[in-house]
């Protein structure tokens, strides 16, 4: 019974008994979709929303949002798409630069919202507007092509490809292996270092994190800088997945990183934040989706329900921390 216990609090344990029955239902329910090799495919298109799903998990743990990210991504990769088409620079120092301008981009958020004391959903909502512009007037609103074939690798590569039999063989899209590092260093820095503790310190209680020699402003700025650079890497393996650098790539993607988020049980208010569920709740959400379009429904529909899960997850962490503390 204790053990039983245990693993109905642990919210990643719950998410993925949820994981395990979607899929089992999916199977048994719809032909065709038991086709792991399709779904290892499909997973390369996940991989942007996880990678800006792991700092923001930090950020949604301070009590902040970052509704930038999409836009962020859009500038970074018609940056990258500029310098090597116009300039002729190698598409490897494009592509760096445009991870620095993410950072650049992100640090701004950081900087306004934690120092000139304004609420970072109206500093993120207003930069959101900001890098967008800045993306559709660099590239007059035209997409960016002809990209080298091995800088596409990143995006549309495989590893390990060996064969089956048959047309089927087994391959390892090169985007996964770069979501595993990402996700192994956020959890890291925030189940096994100080960073993770004072993130949920300013979530649970931003003055007393100051009264606990945190710093507050640098770590707030920190995680945002963070967050852009994410943005401007994410960036790099979406223009190389699509071969076009498109000003309008991360429209609504920033609605999708929350999700997966939340999903996964980072409390919306702050204080407490579960990178390994954030990834949970990014192949919850995929499933679902993939899911849905297998079985035939549209996709507007699709979003109706990945919206109602959204809104029952929240609530359920709400009501989960008010328990816990006794509310």
């Amino acid at each position: 019974m204790k053990i039983m216990q245990k693993i109905l609090r642990s919210r990643e344990t719950i998410l993925l008994l949820i994981l395990l029955v979607l899929f089992g239902g999916f199977a048994i329910g719809i032909e065709g979709f038991f086709d792991w090799l399709n779904i290892l495919e499909r997973s390369r298109y996940w991989v942007v929303t996880g990678m800006l799903a792991v700092p923001m998990t930090f950020i949604i743990a301070t009590a902040g949002i970052d509704l930038s990210v999409g836009s962020i991504l859009g500038m970074s990769g018609i940056i990258l798409g500029l310098l090597h088409r116009d300039l002729g620079w190698p598409v490897s120092l494009a592509a760096g630069i445009a991870v620095l301008i993410g950072g650049l981009a992100g640090a701004f958020n950081g900087g306004v919202s934690s120092y000139l004391r304004i609420p970072p959903l109206v500093v993120t909502l207003a930069s959101m507007a900001l890098f967008s512009g800045v993306a559709m007037g660099l590239s007059q609103a035209r997409p960016i092509g002809n990209l080298p074939a091995s800088f596409q690798w990143l995006g549309q590569g495989d590893l390990l490809k060996l064969g089956l039999g048959g047309t089927k063989a087994f391959s390892l899209p090169v985007p996964l292996p770069i979501l595993a590092l990402v996700v192994i260093s956020g959890w890291l820095l925030m189940r096994r270092s100080w960073i993770g503790r004072f993130t949920e310190c300013i979530g649970e209680n931003e003055i007393a994190a100051e009264f606990a020699a945190i710093s507050v402003r640098r770590m707030k700025l920190f995680l945002y800088t963070a967050s852009g650079l994410m943005a401007g890497l994410a960036a790099v393996i979406n223009t190389a997945l699509y071969a076009t650098a498109r000003p309008d790539a991360g429209k609504g993607l920033e609605l999708e990183v929350i999700a997966c988020v939340v999903v996964g049980g980072t409390r919306i208010s702050g204080g407490r934040a579960t990178v390994i569920g954030s990834l949970l709740g990014l192949l919850l959400i995929g499933l679902l989706r993939y899911g849905l379009e297998m079985a035939g429904v549209q996709s507007q529909h699709g979003i109706i329900v990945v919206g109602l899960l959204l809104i029952f997850t929240a609530v359920l962490n709400e009501w989960q921390s008010g328990r816990a503390e006794g509310k």
